[in-house]
């Protein structure tokens, strides 16, 4: 077997992957005469650790979770078990999806948690967006919409989750939870919480504009252009996979992280796909209570990037962000 990680490691842990102890992992999961070709870690992967495993036969994902204890953030906790739990809701989009072959959350092998997936073919969307003509990438935005809809479609019975992360039975205290866990990660890492907390103070103050929502759906929770692939060769490009779906959870479509990126998607040259994209999705509610909602998602979402952004050290990032939260903090009562 020829064997290579990114980043060789001189010394061995019990959270080490070694040729060794993936023999043994693919024994498990493919029994015992399985033989191994070719084991690379793949680049590309911001919290995961991914390898590409290639069989005789066939080639296979192994994907790693970073040791529990090294989660930096509230929601970066047991994020392969949350995916794993919730992966049958999926069924709407499952021909797009990754399929599990095994997780194995014991630890008996690699104190980690993995798993295998089947292998799914494409190039990620962001890094081949430059190759497409107008049309073709209008088509892709179509079906975007379309896919994101499907999943938004599934209907669970509580907000939050999955499990093991903390469910509710009403959407104000699901947006309560994560609202106060972003202000205390904003806090660690010791960003201005001001603006922020006047929103927390707003959202409760105002819970009946939140539990207007009253219906949990399906999140994927980091579905963008770096998480779907596309097959870049044909005549019409189409996507053929969604990705790592381990931040999914349930509550209103218009939480989702999907739905922020495309606000901040506001460069000319890019209008007529989100209007492709808004097309194939459907009609949204502007009532008082849906504006209310969408600004508290807003600022929710800027407080993650924040964090996210302090730990590349990207200072302008978090300037912008805490001017930007602000502005939602001043308008948040006229809505």
């Amino acid at each position: 077997m020829k064997f290579t990680p990114l980043n060789p490691q001189a010394i061995e842990t019990p959270f080490t992957l070694t040729a060794n102890k993936l023999m043994t992992m693919c024994r498990r999961a493919f029994g015992e005469s399985v033989r191994i070709v070719d084991a690379r870690e793949v680049v590309g992967g911001t919290f995961n650790e991914t390898w590409l495993v290639t069989l005789p036969e066939r080639q296979v994902i192994l994907r790693i979770a970073p040791p529990a204890a090294l989660a930096q953030n509230w929601d970066d906790k047991w994020l392969m078990r949350r995916e794993n739990q919730v992966k049958p809701y999926f069924a709407a989009v499952a021909l797009y999806m990754p399929q599990t072959l095994l997780a194995d959350f014991t630890h008996q092998i690699l104190h980690r948690d993995y798993l295998f997936q089947t292998f799914m073919p494409g190039e990620r969307w962001d890094s081949v967006a430059d190759q497409f003509t107008r049309k073709q990438s209008l088509g892709l935005w179509k079906q975007f919409g379309a896919l994101t809809r499907q999943v938004h479609d599934t209907s669970g019975t509580l907000f939050g989750g999955p499990f093991p992360a903390r469910s509710f039975v009403t959407w104000s205290l699901a947006i309560l939870y994560r609202l106060e866990s972003v202000a205390q990660s904003m806090t660690n890492a010791e960003i201005d919480t001001a603006a922020f907390q006047t929103v927390i103070d707003l959202a409760r103050a105002h819970t009946e504009l939140l539990d207007e929502y009253r219906s949990p759906r399906l999140l994927h929770g980091d579905l963008w252009l770096f998480n779907i692939l596309v097959d870049s060769r044909a005549l019409k490009p189409t996507i053929t996979a969604i990705l790592d779906a381990d931040r999914c959870w349930w509550g209103d479509p218009m939480a989702d992280w999907t739905m922020f990126v495309l606000s901040k998607t506001v460069a000319p040259e890019m209008q007529s796909f989100v209007d492709a994209f808004w097309g194939a999705y459907g009609k949204l509610e502007h009532d008082r209570a849906a504006r209310f909602r969408n600004r508290v998602y807003q600022a929710m979402h800027t407080g993650a990037a924040l964090v996210w952004a302090d730990r590349q050290k990207d200072v302008k990032a978090v300037a912008d962000g805490v001017r930007e939260l602000q502005v939602i903090a001043d308008t948040l009562p006229d809505l």
